[in-house]
């Protein structure tokens, strides 16, 4: 029986359980746990492994499995440097479900805290006991961020330190290598914390998170401006039922409120639905042809100046001009109106072009590409004739533009 009452008393001691969730707080305890290690780890390291009476074989292995934690921490880091860039440049995030954006950010980071956490387990008081054995005790867990000796706030100092002349080689080596894993863990922390901060910037602040949705709505009307060619009005009456943005976009007033609110709350596949309801509000609001939505989005401004600019073409032309200089002339038009894709402006130049010349069809209007030069006379010259054109006509002044 006392032997039983021992065996508890000892599980009780020994349980510990890893509070490293998903939250700002936990990402700053981890560099703070970091730092604690780059001013005190050797001496943390030597009390340890007193404590728990490692031997030499004990801490090759532990070595060797922090050098190979810290390879693919390294690969991970490197796409989290990469992915910090373009993260809050994003509206939408390419996840099925809505994840807090903290969480977002521990899942590409796995290969970080799951090391940190066995090195934790490894360095509290006591070997941590099996699940069936805490169940069967009852046994309430301890915090490793507290009880660990390399993450609590005070600690039992060494006889010895890692200088000393008479550590072993496989202790210097293990001290090494987890210099590195921590420097990388607070690397890793620190750009976590770096981007849920701006995160939270962007989120504050009207102006900046309209422009990170205004800007996710120009390449989305990109991506999309040959599926809105397809689109039925029922389909679009169907994705107003069923898109969570569109549903949450009717609570609010203004854009700049829904883009405050829901900035990292939706999927791509929810903001891309979203978008496409946006542009056959705007085909059927500004009476816009598919044409003219796929190329430059809601902006019947512009398409009114690109009209007007192909019914008065003739009247751009040079005095020289012939037929074979046809598209030739086409492709600065191109330019002018839709600068990123000649194939839709030649294809729209077509359409509406009732001018005394034979239009020229895409292929010899693109064949003029490789000989255009935007600060040669002639283009200057064209293209200032059709600044001309729209001032004397009273059009609003605007640069190009696309969707």
């Amino acid at each position: 029986m006392l032997l039983m009452d021992n065996k508890k008393d000892e599980i009780k001691q020994a349980y510990y359980y890893t509070d490293i969730e998903p939250t700002l707080e936990n990402l700053h305890e981890i560099i703070r746990i970091c730092e604690i290690f780059k001013k005190e780890g050797g001496d943390r390291l030597m009390c340890a492994m007193d404590m728990r009476k490692w031997d030499l074989d004990e801490i090759e292995r532990l070595a060797v499995y922090i050098v190979q934690s810290r390879q693919k921490m390294e690969t991970e880091l490197n796409r989290l440097r990469k992915y910090q860039e373009d993260f809050n440049d994003m509206f939408a995030t390419d996840h099925n479900n809505y994840y807090n954006s903290v969480e977002i950010m521990l899942k590409r980071i796995r290969s970080h805290t799951s090391p940190l956490k066995n090195l934790l387990k490894k360095t509290c008081s006591h070997k941590h006991p099996n699940q069936k054995a805490c169940q069967r005790h009852h046994i309430k867990p301890k915090s490793v961020r507290k009880e660990s000796v390399l993450a609590a706030k005070t600690y039992q100092k060494p006889i010895f330190s890692i200088d000393d002349p008479t550590t072993p080689s496989q202790v210097s080596g293990l001290f090494r290598e987890l210099e590195k894993f921590f420097a990388d863990e607070k690397e890793c922390m620190e750009i976590c914390v770096k981007v849920l901060k701006e995160e939270a910037e962007i989120r504050k602040d009207p102006v900046k998170s309209k422009y990170v949705l205004d800007k996710y709505r120009r390449k989305a009307f990109e991506k999309l401006r040959g599926l809105i060619m397809l689109i039925s009005d029922d389909m679009i009456s169907t994705l107003k039922e069923i898109t969570p943005a569109y549903q949450c976009f009717k609570n609010f007033a203004t854009d700049e409120a829904f883009a405050q609110e829901e900035f990292h709350r939706h999927n791509i596949t929810d903001m891309d639905h979203f978008c496409l309801i946006e542009l056959a509000i705007a085909k059927q609001k500004n009476q816009l042809e598919n044409d003219e939505l796929a190329n430059w989005g809601d902006n019947p401004v512009w398409v009114k100046r690109i009209k007007y600019v192909i019914k008065h073409f003739d009247e751009l032309l040079p005095s020289n001009f012939t037929h074979k200089m046809m598209g030739k002339f086409q492709y600065y038009f191109c330019k002018w109106a839709l600068p990123g894709n000649i194939s839709n402006a030649t294809k729209y130049f077509i359409k509406h072009y009732n001018g005394k010349w034979k239009v020229s069809k895409y292929a010899a209007v693109n064949s003029h590409g490789k000989d255009y030069d935007q600060h040669s006379a002639e283009v200057i010259e064209f293209h200032s004739a059709i600044e001309t054109l729209l001032k004397n006509a009273k059009m609003p002044e605007m640069k190009a533009q696309s969707a």
